[in-house]
């Protein structure tokens, strides 16, 4: 290890609040093409084989790459990227589920063709779609944090201790 690099030992949480490009310095350049390779959809093992590890420890490379905090949230950080690159933002997903909800919520003309007329008439009305309009609006509510589940534990804290105290 040269004097320049100094190992650091951080959680996942500690990494992903690093900007992407300091977070990607700290990954060599085969860690970053098997993230890369990762996430493009191939299994661990082969990812890391043509990431240049060998074909022998590509296995257990992949597994040891995958438990890596500074790897896990590089790959957070590689997908968010790639989510932005085509507009998948939740601000966009948001949107794109509140015209969703919009378009059930809508009766529509269903029009047919009228040859004697040589027009299109209507011939009545798309229903409003309820069912689909109270799911979307389920998944926007989820896009915006508002139906996090809440546990609650009831019970003492001196059984737990006698509990843990038995086991040992």
């Amino acid at each position: 290890m040269s004097k320049r690099q100094k190992k650091v030992n951080l959680t996942v949480e500690e990494y992903a609040k690093m900007p992407y490009l300091q977070l990607e310095r700290l990954l060599n350049v085969r860690q970053r093409k098997f993230v890369a390779l990762v996430a493009s959809g191939i299994s661990g093992t082969a990812a890391a084989e043509q990431a240049g590890y060998s074909k022998n420890t590509a296995a257990s490379q992949a597994s040891a790459l995958l438990k890596q905090p500074k790897v896990i949230a590089y790959r957070r950080g590689f997908a968010r990227l790639m989510y932005e690159a085509v507009c998948l933002t939740p601000e966009a997903i948001g949107l794109k589920l509140y015209r969703l909800y919009e378009l059930c919520m809508t009766e529509v003309p269903l029009m047919e063709w009228d040859s004697g007329e040589k027009t299109y008439v209507e011939i009545g009305k798309k229903p409003l779609d309820i069912r689909n309009a109270i799911r979307v609006l389920q998944l926007l509510g989820k896009n915006v944090g508002m139906f996090e589940e809440r546990v609650e534990i009831t019970g003492s804290i001196d059984g737990l201790e006698e509990y843990v105290r038995d086991k040992k």
